[in-house]
């Protein structure tokens, strides 16, 4: 005769790696239920069981290309044009298996990502992260004369943080009061490889410093030889790729110009590097036109509106950059540039150098 545990039994079972195991969707639920419930049990118990759901393996498989060189967007559990994007290009660059997806998302990932990693994880907010907490004037007039254009809620700093949008975290905290967070909060969040800080910018800017404009580079005779990568931009796909040796090795999606004010379409080189730059508000420059003396120098911060680089290109007023807006991205436009989350932007920083040669087409 077997004997079955009993409800207490199992309650008494229930650790937090387990709930950590269970589908996003239920990790939810649980803290709705007092620890060791009969609910608890039974609805953890049956999550171990089921087959997972449609959304958790959209959801890892997202977390797995955020964490290798192909990116996928804003992490959000869902199937979209961006991931469906990084997929096919991941795919095609490993040379194994059929890169031909569709609108709806594959029944089944045939990605190497582990399966026992949790999908969520918890973040508790900091001392740190109030630094960069603030407001953010609504005139330009008014943002000129402000020492930094901050994050204006936990709720934007998390979300960049985590490389998602502002409702999935909502979603995954139904309980959590956004507008009181304060230090010492702990949330759930997406369980990405490497969290976005803006710090690090800071830190490459003083480090950096003006040599990274390296010499202000004028001409095409200058550019400095930095083969070991090259920039693809496609403007209709809205994604940036990364070539090395002529060899696909990753991708982002981006914004690319704008109907009044496109990319320059043609071959350019990054003359240099701005971290955590300031901005010049130019409404002549930003509707095509030449420089005016009616102008507001924003200062520098996430919120700026080149977000936390500028990677200057030899075109006159063009350039690759990041955003006080990543929900936004491939869905609104950039007078002339080529517009990146802020995570990727870091990234894409961090992996080039000035010279990188740039196709726009």
């Amino acid at each position: 005769m077997i004997t079955r545990p009993s409800l207490a039994q199992l309650a008494a079972q229930v650790s937090t790696s387990m709930i950590a195991r269970a589908p996003f969707g239920l990790q939810r639920l649980l803290p709705r239920f007092p620890q060791g419930s009969v609910y608890l049990v039974l609805a953890l118990a049956g999550s171990l069981v089921a087959a997972p759901q449609p959304n958790d393996e959209v959801l890892r498989a997202q977390l797995f290309l955020d964490g290798s060189a192909f990116k996928p967007g804003a992490i959000d559990g869902k199937w979209g044009e961006f991931m469906r994007k990084a997929l096919t290009r991941y795919v095609e660059a490993e040379g194994n298996g059929d890169a031909n997806f569709g609108e709806k998302a594959p029944p089944k990932f045939d990605l190497p990502f582990d399966q026992d990693k949790p999908l969520l994880t918890s973040y508790t907010l900091t001392e740190e992260d109030k630094k960069f907490l603030g407001t953010v004037p609504e005139s330009h007039a008014e943002q000129a004369k402000a020492e930094s254009l901050p994050y204006e809620s936990s709720l934007e700093l998390v979300g960049e943080k985590f490389h998602t949008r502002r409702d999935f975290l909502k979603e995954i905290n139904p309980n959590f009061d956004w507008e009181n967070a304060k230090p010492g909060d702990t949330v759930q969040v997406p369980n990405v490889a490497t969290p976005f800080d803006v710090q690090a910018a800071i830190d490459l800017k003083k480090q950096t410093g003006e040599a990274e404009k390296n010499n202000n580079l004028k001409t095409e005779d200058q550019k400095p030889e930095n083969e070991r990568f090259s920039l693809v931009v496609d403007v209709k796909e809205k994604i940036m790729e990364v070539k090395q040796g002529g060899e696909l090795v990753g991708s982002y999606p981006i914004t690319p110009g704008s109907k009044s004010l496109p990319a320059p379409i043609g071959e350019w080189f990054v003359k240099g590097f701005s971290w955590m730059p300031t901005f010049r508000w130019d409404e002549a420059i930003l509707h095509g036109s030449e420089r005016s003396n009616d102008f507001y120098q924003l200062p520098s911060g996430p919120n700026n509106p080149v977000g936390i680089i500028w990677m200057e290109l030899n075109h006159k007023g063009s350039g690759i950059h990041g955003t006080e807006a990543p929900e936004t991205i491939g869905r609104t436009t950039s007078h002339g540039c080529i517009r990146l989350s802020n995570w990727n932007a870091l990234d894409l920083g961090k992996k080039v150098l000035p010279g990188v040669h740039v196709t726009i087409r």
